[in-house]
Parts: C-alpha cells; sequence; structure tokens
C-alpha cells in the first residue's frame, strides 16, 4: 500500500522542530510513506499512484498542490487534527468540493470542531497528542519557577488573568503574542519562545497547565504541553477547572491548583506517568497505522 502524509508546517525541505511535522514524520515512518510538506519546490514533482494520502493538521500557509491529490483519484482521504478551532486544509477541501469524502482522526469531539461534516465519512477519536511524548531529560539541579508557553488563545482569557498577572508564571511566548497577554492585564515576565527539544524547559520545576473553557465540556484529551512538560520530567500543574479532563485521561495524583499562590507547593512528577504515556504513545501510533491501513 502506497501512503503519502501531507503536512501543513511552512519551511525549509529540512527536519525541523514543529511539533505537527514530528508528529507527520512519526506516522509517515510507521505506515512506510513518503512525507512533503510547504518546503520550496515541493510541487516541482508531482507523485501520483497513492492509495492513502493523509493530511496532517491544517494552515492557511500551506501551498502544497491541488495536483498531488489530482494524480491519486483513488486514494482514501484522512485528515489527522488535534485543533477543535481549526478547519480542513485547503487543498483537502478542493478535494471535498470536487466530489472526494474523508474519515477524520482527531482528538476532539466534532461538535466542537469547525470541520464541515458534510464531507465526512466517519469521526474517530484518537488520542493523538500522546504522539509527542518521549522521555528526554530531567530538570536542572537548580530548577525553579512556573512556565506557560505556548500563543495567546481567546478561550483562555479568564486563567491567564488569573495565573499570569500575578508575576507568578513566567511566559514564554512569541514577541506578536505580547501585545495580546498586555491587553488583557498579563504583565509579564514574558521570555522568548522556549526550545523544548534542546530542553529549554528544564530550567523550571513546574508547567502551568490551563486549558480553553470550550474543552471543559468536549474532552479533548491531555495537550501537547502536558506530554511536553512529562517527556522533560517538569510537573504539569493543573487548574481546578480542568479536572475532568485529568480524570477521564487516568492520570493519578495529578496536582491542582486554585490560583498562582499555591503553585510554589507543588511536588514530583508521578513515577508513574512516564510509563503511561509511552504506552499511550505506541497505542496511539498502532491504531492510527491500522486505521488507515484497512
Amino acid at each position: 500500500m502506497k501512503t503519502l502524509v501531507i503536512d501543513s508546517h511552512k519551511g525549509t525541505n529540512k527536519p525541523t522542530t514543529n511539533l505537527h511535522w514530528q508528529n507527520a514524520r512519526t506516522l509517515a515512518t510507521a505506515l512506510g510513506g513518503d512525507l512533503i510538506w510547504s518546503y520550496p519546490g515541493v510541487n516541482d514533482a508531482i507523485k501520483g499512484g497513492y492509495d492513502r494520502i493523509v493530511f496532517v493538521h491544517a494552515s492557511h500557509y500551506a501551498y502544497t498542490d491541488y495536483a498531488w491529490l489530482e494524480a491519486s483519484p483513488d486514494a482514501k482521504l484522512f485528515y489527522i487534527t488535534n485543533e477543535y478551532n481549526l478547519g480542513e486544509p485547503r487543498t483537502l477541501w478542493m478535494a471535498a468540493k470536487a466530489g472526494r469524502r474523508y474519515t477524520v482522526l482527531a482528538n476532539h469531539p466534532h461538535a466542537a470542531s469547525k470541520v464541515v461534516m458534510k464531507y465526512v465519512d466517519e469521526w474517530q477519536l484518537h488520542n493523538l497528542n500522546a504522539l509527542c511524548y518521549a522521555p528526554k531529560g530531567e530538570p536542572q539541579q537548580d530548577a525553579s519557577g512556573c512556565i506557560y508557553w505556548g500563543s495567546f488563545r481567546k478561550g483562555r482569557t479568564p486563567y491567564f488573568q488569573k495565573y499570569l498577572a500575578s508575576g507568578a508564571v513566567t511566559i514564554s511566548t512569541h514577541q506578536k503574542n505580547r501585545e495580546k497577554f498586555e491587553a488583557i492585564g498579563v504583565s509579564g515576565p514574558f521570555i522568548p519562545r522556549l526550545d523544548i527539544d534542546g530542553g529549554g524547559l528544564t530550567r523550571f520545576r513546574t508547567a502551568l497547565y490551563i486549558e480553553d473553557e470550550v474543552t471543559h465540556t468536549h474532552y479533548n484529551y491531555l495537550a501537547n504541553r502536558f506530554y511536553e512538560a512529562l517527556s522533560w520530567g517538569v510537573l504539569p500543574v493543573f487548574d481546578e477547572s480542568c479536572r475532568g479532563t485529568v480524570d477521564k485521561s487516568g492520570y493519578a495524583d495529578a496536582t491542582f491548583v486554585t490560583g498562582p499562590d499555591a503553585i510554589s507547593n507543588a511536588g514530583l512528577v508521578p513515577s508513574a506517568w512516564g510509563a503511561q504515556a509511552l504506552v499511550e504513545r505506541e497505542n496511539v501510533v498502532a491504531a492510527l497505522v491500522a486505521e488507515i491501513r484497512r
């Protein structure tokens, strides 16, 4: 079976630390398939004859050409997404409008998604975020403080104001996001985006875990940040509003807090969590491969 994996990442044709790209590479390797993304020259030599075409994530900036799908008119199509507020990739949407249908492999229910269900044959739930787990190291001996990293998300505004306005949590984000944080009363301390693959998290003892309000009622598995923190032995500290997600995910002895003052009393990562995350990763890879090859 010949498989093509199309990731939404835009950049050079070299490997990247982009998390979605890494997940796409993991899947392409497990499937024995080809992997393309939006790099210069990607559309110069269109290949055909694929039995399966798998889209990973979506981006308005991706420019893999629709000709890739036209060259494999009978390929079964899949869309893998762990972001509920994204719709379909542009080229997949073009295929749908031309009459082709596809299967969604997501970590959130379709009720929370922007994907148009009219063109979807099947919607399956998988713990996609576990793909990014891999034991990589431990915090530095002098690690201290709590870190929050990522972009500004409107759905987390109440929790940003609750935890990030006091100065108790360091915020790692792109410069372009700072104005959005500052507009809601968050003044830092800010630091540039961490090199997580390079061990940037190991400077910190704990990682703040908050989630979008919609996730409280639409189970989304634990986020990438949980598995990224766990990969480096950094303790995720959960706002109490995340209790439903944690309970459904089955991670016992989690640390919950009600405000920034309680974070400093957090303990260590439970010893069983690493093994549990590794099993989850192995299981989701096997499940995705089995479904795509079915």
